[in-house]
C-alpha cells in the first residue's frame, strides 16, 4: 500500500469523527474543521488537481457556504454543521455537490425522524446512564446534523476522482 493509497482514507476517517462526535456532544469542533482543510491543501498537490477543477470546487463550497449561513441564520442548522457541509463540498467537488446534498437531506430526514421517534417513546433505564444519550432523548434538543452529512460525505467521497484515482 503507497503513501497516496493510505492518504485516500484521511477524509472518510475525519469525516466518521466529526459524525460521532456531534451526536455524542452536539458540536463539531474546529479543529476538525481545520484538520480537513490543511488536508485538502496536502491532498490537491498529491492527486494533481486543475485549476479548473480547484476553482469550481471553491465555487460550489462559497455557495454551500452562502446558503448555510442563511440557514443558520434563521436557525435552522448550527454554526459547525454549516462549516462541515462547505468543508466537504470542497473535498467532493463541484461536480458532486447535487448529490452530495441529495443524500445529507435524505440522511438528514431519516436521523431527524428516527430522532422524533426516539424522543416519543419513553427513555429505558439502562440507557439514561450516558449523558449524551440522555441528551438526545431531550426534546428541547437539536438535531446532529453532523451525523447526516459524514453519511453523505463518505458516500459520495467513493465516487470521486481521490478514489478513483487508488483503486
Amino acid at each position: 500500500m503507497n503513501f497516496l493509497t493510505i492518504w485516500v482514507y484521511f477524509y472518510p476517517i475525519i469525516m466518521i469523527h466529526a459524525g460521532i462526535g456531534d451526536l455524542r456532544t452536539m458540536r463539531i469542533p474546529n479543529r476538525l474543521i481545520l484538520l480537513l482543510l490543511a488536508g485538502y491543501t496536502v491532498a490537491v498537490p498529491l492527486f494533481g488537481l486543475t485549476l479548473p477543477e480547484l476553482f469550481f470546487s471553491f465555487a460550489a463550497a462559497a455557495i454551500v457556504f452562502a446558503l448555510g449561513f442563511l440557514a443558520f441564520s434563521c436557525r435552522w442548522m448550527g454554526g459547525g454543521d454549516v462549516k462541515l457541509l462547505t468543508v466537504a463540498t470542497l473535498w467532493l467537488g463541484a461536480g458532486n455537490v447535487v448529490t452530495f446534498i441529495f443524500y445529507t437531506s435524505i440522511f438528514g430526514a431519516i436521523l431527524t425522524i428516527s430522532l422524533l421517534i426516539f424522543r416519543a417513546a419513553r427513555l429505558p433505564v439502562p440507557w439514561r446512564g450516558p449523558q449524551w444519550i440522555s441528551a438526545l432523548h431531550r426534546r428541547d434538543c437539536g438535531v446532529p446534523y453532523g451525523v447526516a452529512i459524514a453519511a453523505a460525505a463518505v458516500l459520495v467521497y467513493l465516487r470521486t476522482p481521490w478514489v478513483a484515482a487508488q483503486f
